[in-house]
């Protein structure tokens, strides 16, 4: 049987631990994700890669999706 997880209810940590996901940094994994874009600039470049080394520690341990309610 198919167990369905809310996004809200795991956390990238977990994910990684019960599935056994791995990060990849081949850049083709999702080719056509990337595919037909413009050419970033230098700056764009050193911006995006800092964000890069950044986002996974940040995210890592919350869960997937932030909830906000509004009462």
């Amino acid at each position: 049987m198919v167990q369905t997880i809310q996004a809200r209810d795991i956390s990238l940590y977990e994910l990684e631990e019960k599935f056994a996901l791995q990060l990849t940094q081949d850049a083709h994994f999702f080719a056509e994700w990337t595919d037909n874009l413009p050419l970033l600039t230098e700056p764009d470049k050193l911006s995006l890669k800092r964000v890069k080394s950044n986002y996974l520690n940040l995210t890592k341990r919350r869960p997937m999706v932030t909830v906000h309610r509004i009462d």
